[in-house]
């Protein structure tokens, strides 16, 4: 009677699993089903990265996980499943199949089928990441708030925290104890510009600051940009990083490279910074406007910087000298947030932002689109 009594309990309790574990498989499915439909009906979201393999395949990527891809070079674009509802802030392919994109709350993920479908890795950290580079299918960086820098060597599987190669303490008169960041951060602006216009200004950086991109050129020699005019170069493929000096301390957004030697940085409140010797020394360049440029792109002669307010900066001359240009698509274009030059199709532009805009010049810039 007792083994009888002890079989029935056995039963009963798996019947009532068997109860409790079909509804929770339902909210799970529910709720993946409802972040993807989400992501979908989104598509007005802010856009904050695109990247081009070719002159065909590309992605952007933005606010709550939301990743659109085209096979046909913009014309089109679809939505694909990222599995986060955390902003994408940047996007690295090598090729058409393989891919990263990270963002918010140290999220990383990867494709390896041009992605139809996106893995989670894990990162090691719940602090918000700003961009991210592959050099191959092993070796790769993304960098984020406070200064944080990880290096991977197995595809993203397992990641090294470089941070300690960015941080560090300056030599300051003001005192911090107590001070917030933010504060801290305008305190040592403040003291930068009082040197500054005595003549006694040096090049200091202050503490922990946001890393915002990483650019290579080859395998070994790169850069990255953040805060407070914060730029650091490689030449041994990510290992060693080391300190350049800016001359500035606004916040550096962006970067781009057309070789070792030449590149400019864009940054707030229209910084724009250009260098002819790899970065040992950089020059201040007028921008034109006073808008934040949050990225930029050169092809040949002609090229642009984009930013707040829908602004648009042009060079028509390598990057020597840039003014404003404003045509017709950007109008009601709350900010443009990146722009990229088309791999293998010569003068096409795409670049994307707030609304969920995409916008695609074929002509090298002088005319734009609105795709979306």
């Amino acid at each position: 009677m007792k083994e009888d009594m002890r079989w029935r309990r056995v039963i009963l309790w798996m019947v009532l699993g068997i109860f409790l574990a079909v509804p929770l498989w339902g909210c799970v499915k529910e709720q993946s089903e409802e972040l993807e439909q989400f992501q979908i009906a989104n598509f007005r979201n802010k856009l904050m990265a695109v990247c081009f393999v070719d002159g065909q395949r590309g992605w952007t990527s933005g606010d709550h996980g939301l990743i659109l891809s085209t096979t046909d070079g913009g014309k089109t674009w679809a939505p694909q499943k990222s599995g986060t509802n955390h902003t994408l802030r940047s996007i690295s392919f090598i090729d058409a199949k393989r891919g990263w994109m990270v963002g918010g709350a140290g999220t990383i993920i990867r494709t390896e089928d041009g992605g139809r479908t996106w893995q989670p890795l894990n990162s090691g950290t719940k602090d918000d990441l700003m961009c991210v580079k592959f050099l191959d299918e092993k070796h790769g960086f993304a960098g984020g708030v406070f200064s944080l820098f990880l290096r991977t060597e197995d595809g993203g599987q397992t990641w090294t925290d470089m941070t300690d190669q960015f941080s560090e303490e300056q030599e300051s008169d003001v005192v911090t104890e107590g001070m917030t960041e933010e504060e801290k951060m305008a305190a040592l602006k403040e003291e930068f510009a009082a040197e500054e216009e005595m003549g006694e200004a040096e090049s200091v950086i202050p503490l922990n600051p946001m890393i915002n991109e990483i650019v290579f050129v080859n395998p070994l020699k790169g850069w990255a940009v953040g805060e407070a005019g914060s730029i650091w170069v490689t030449e041994d493929g990510g290992l060693k990083w080391t300190k350049q000096s800016s001359g500035q301390l606004e916040d550096l957004f962006s970067a781009y490279f057309k070789d070792e030697r030449e590149g400019w940085a864009t940054g707030l409140n229209g910084t724009l910074l250009h260098t002819e010797n790899g970065g040992k020394s950089w020059k201040a360049l007028s921008s034109t406007v006073v808008q934040s440029l949050f990225g930029i792109a050169v092809s040949g002669d002609r090229g642009y910087a984009v930013g707040n307010a829908a602004t648009i900066i042009e060079t028509k001359d390598g990057g020597k000298t840039w003014k404003e240009f404003k045509p017709a698509a950007v109008q009601n274009f709350s900010w443009i947030r990146a722009i990229t030059v088309v791999k293998d199709v010569q003068d096409k532009y795409v670049a994307v932002g707030g609304l969920g805009t995409i916008m695609i010049s074929k002509d090298g810039g002088q005319n734009w689109e609105k795709i979306i």
